[in-house]
């Protein structure tokens, strides 16, 4: 046998052997793409790559993350859900991007939970209100009594005219029969940044992104949405449920992924997921970092997700007959 053939056709081998293992028809076989829709260093930003990550080591392979910010998660999601349903790239995702901007913009490629894969909740953000260290208001008791004795004289900042710490605060003004001066700045960080110069009163705001400043003794949480378990992570705060108003807005990140994904594919991302979002570490790192873990998948999730967009319906219609001002 002439040696050059014989070592040119075991090179031969070796490439179409490399070849199939690349793709041999087995999900998963190459790193998952994990789309961020904020900037890095905002507050989705670390739960986007820290999921991703445990994702990824769950599914036995890597993952890389890209940053695809803007129009409140539209610029990610419609690229995503146009793109190959192959079940390796997915977004982090809200409440903001599938639910709220559909009820706004009729004409996003996505209106419901119907045009894409909902893949994993994994967190549940609860919203709060929040005061600076020298305000006179010590508890929610003493914020609604002066709101009803100086109508529209107590400035409240929320980051956006339509997220949940706003709709948070206009549901609050409906049930205690109070009236806010709402103010809606360009984001959550603004909005806290807002309060803490004294530029406003108060701020509607993700408790999570303010853990530093309640820790430092900068701001005193008044009182959060979600159930009383979340007071021990805001120390001085009392759920709204607690205080009796029934406030059901909170932001939940998910995972989701284009429509079309094959059975079997969706099935093993899924129970991947999951099995990360039910695990005792990840509940460990969400509550380390002001979250609340609430893993649900598939189609559970798919469920929720319509009972939401019927919350969030009623909510914004409502809302934009509101007098918000902006920031």
């Amino acid at each position: 046998m002439n040696k050059t053939k014989g070592i040119a056709s075991l090179g031969a081998v070796a490439l179409l052997l490399a070849a199939c293992g690349e793709d041999d028809g087995e999900y998963p076989s190459s790193d998952l793409e994990y789309i961020v829709p904020y900037d890095p260093g905002g507050g989705a930003d670390p739960v986007g790559r820290e999921f991703s990550t445990r994702l990824a080591d769950e599914l036995g392979v890597g993952a890389t993350v890209e940053n695809l910010p803007g129009g409140d998660e539209t610029v990610a999601l419609t690229d995503l859900f146009g793109g190959e349903p192959d079940g390796y790239r997915m977004s982090l995702a809200s409440h903001t991007g599938l639910i709220t901007q559909p009820l706004l913009n009729e004409d996003l490629a996505y209106q419901s939970v119907d045009d894409y894969s909902p893949i994993v909740r994994m967190l549940e953000v609860p919203d709060a209100l929040f005061v600076p260290e020298d305000s006179p208001y010590e508890t929610l008791d003493d914020f609604i009594e002066a709101a009803r004795e100086n109508p529209g004289e107590i400035t409240v900042s929320a980051g956006g005219q339509l997220n949940e710490a706003m709709l948070m605060l206009l549901e609050l003004e409906e049930q205690a029969d109070i009236d806010l001066n709402l103010v809606a700045m360009s984001g959550g960080g603004e909005a806290g940044t807002a309060v803490l110069s004294g530029e406003v009163d108060a701020a509607g705001v993700t408790a999570a992104g303010q853990m530093g400043n309640v820790e430092d003794g900068a701001l005193r949480p008044l009182a959060h949405v979600g159930t009383p378990e979340f007071n021990d992570s805001l120390p001085g705060a009392v759920s709204f449920e607690e205080a009796g108003y029934d406030i059901p807005f909170q932001t939940a990140y998910m995972v989701v992924a284009p429509p079309g994904i094959d059975d079997d594919v969706l099935e093993t991302l899924e129970a991947a997921a999951l099995e990360v979002a039910e695990s005792d570490e990840w509940a460990e790192w969400a509550e380390e970092n002001g979250y609340l873990p609430s893993p649900i998948a598939g189609d559970d999730l798919a469920e929720w997700l319509r009972g939401e967009e019927e919350l969030y319906q009623e909510a914004v219609e409502s809302a934009q007959d509101s007098d918000i001002e902006e920031g």
